[in-house]
């Protein structure tokens, strides 16, 4: 195994990491909550540098199809990212407060782009998950298949997903999607624990649809050329 993978996919988790850990804007102080995202946008950074063979592949996408999800995700992906950036710096107070120049609709946009951002970017793991597996496995010492371990390993799949699922409920994560006001606020003075665990389960679940998803994709093409 290439350790320069594995340090990729440690770096790519830890982004993801801090993105969440960003969320919990009322846990953090604005400081804590502007040095997270700037320490999440150099990894992003890092992260586009080494996938730099990709876009560089992208004006050959005409003699070298690629999968019309993948690249749909992930220009998806950089939007949001570039959504994120640009209202963090719009509405920063602290790190950047020179550039302060936003207002309550940069605020409701960068709320908007985080909590899409850390759905697509789950979705975008999940899609990578035969890669993330095959890391894990060899780190284990995992050599052989077992249709045992494969079981568990759905079991486990699907919990998650129900969990994300009550968590997505009730946290009333669509109405942030959509932008509707809602009276739904999590009490980090409480339980900030139980929040991160829900938010877990709700990236969980991105992740499931993301790998699934694609499978399901994968094998409706294969249909389509045998048809043909």
């Amino acid at each position: 195994m290439s350790p320069f993978l594995l340090l990729r996919l440690v770096l790519d988790f830890l982004a993801v990491g801090l993105l969440m850990v960003a969320m919990a804007y009322w846990w953090l102080d604005n400081r804590t909550h502007e040095l997270v995202g700037t320490a999440m946008f150099a990894l992003l950074v890092l992260h586009n540098i080494f996938n730099r063979r990709w876009w560089g592949s992208l004006p050959r996408t005409r003699r070298q199809p690629m999968p019309v999800a993948t690249l749909v995700l992930n220009f998806t992906l950089a939007a949001t990212m570039v959504a994120l950036l640009i209202t963090s710096l719009l509405i920063s107070r602290s790190l950047f407060g020179f550039l302060f120049i936003g207002g309550p609709t940069a605020r409701d946009l960068h709320i908007l782009a985080a909590y899409w951002g850390v759905i697509i970017a789950a979705i975008h793991l999940g899609m990578h998950w035969p890669v993330i597996m095959g890391v894990a496995a060899r780190l284990a010492g995992i050599t052989r298949l077992s249709q045992a371990r494969r079981v568990v390993l759905r079991i486990l799949a699907a919990g998650v997903a129900m969990l994300g699922v009550l968590s997505f409920l009730g946290l009333d994560i669509a109405s942030r999607l959509l932008l509707v006001p809602t009276i739904v606020f999590w009490d980090f003075n409480e339980d900030a624990t139980g929040f991160f665990l829900r938010l877990g389960a709700i990236a969980g679940l991105a992740a499931v649809i993301g790998h699934y998803g694609l499978i399901i994709l994968q094998a409706l093409q294969c249909r389509r050329r045998a048809a043909a």
